[in-house]
């Protein structure tokens, strides 16, 4: 009997290669996907080339930060203490109560009913729905989760 090498049987298939376009890559020969983003400057001479009013100049003072600073903005650490010494709760669920404490204050001791997450919010909200910059406000608003891990990573790394 003999049999038959089903490899050697096969021949190579070869794709046919697309024609590189003018807008894409070199290898990929697929045209680029990326839109080309306009900045505030190009969108003003656009605006002012059309006869429309220029943006505002508020525009671009609301700009939202990619990240939570805290060293730049020693007020919001303060308004953290502030929060957490007023909400002895919420303290007391990211920072835990002792036995020792609760004995020496001649009380039991108090445990969390919520995880740490939700008590990070509350003080994410303390802190930047009051905040002076209202672009911050504004994206609190929509991203609370963002201002949360802020606050877990301040208070975790401080």
């Amino acid at each position: 009997m003999v049999k038959s090498n089903a490899r050697a049987a096969k021949s190579p298939s070869k794709k046919p290669r697309a024609e590189p376009s003018q807008t894409g890559g070199k290898r990929s020969g697929r045209a680029s996907r990326k839109a080309p983003a306009t900045t505030a400057s190009e969108a003003r001479s656009s605006a002012s080339d059309d006869g429309a009013d220029e943006l505002p100049s508020d525009a671009l003072a609301l700009k939202v930060p990619a990240r939570v600073v805290w060293d730049k903005y020693p007020e919001r650490t303060e308004r953290l203490l502030d929060y957490l010494d007023a909400h002895q709760d919420v303290a007391i669920k990211l920072f835990r109560d002792s036995m020792q404490a609760a004995k020496v204050e001649g009380r039991s001791k108090l445990t969390t009913k919520s995880n740490k997450g939700a008590a990070y919010l509350q003080v994410a909200e303390g802190i930047f729905s009051v905040d002076e910059n209202p672009a911050v406000r504004a994206d609190f608003k929509s991203n609370p989760s963002k201002y949360s891990k802020a606050v877990d990573n301040y208070i975790t790394n401080t």
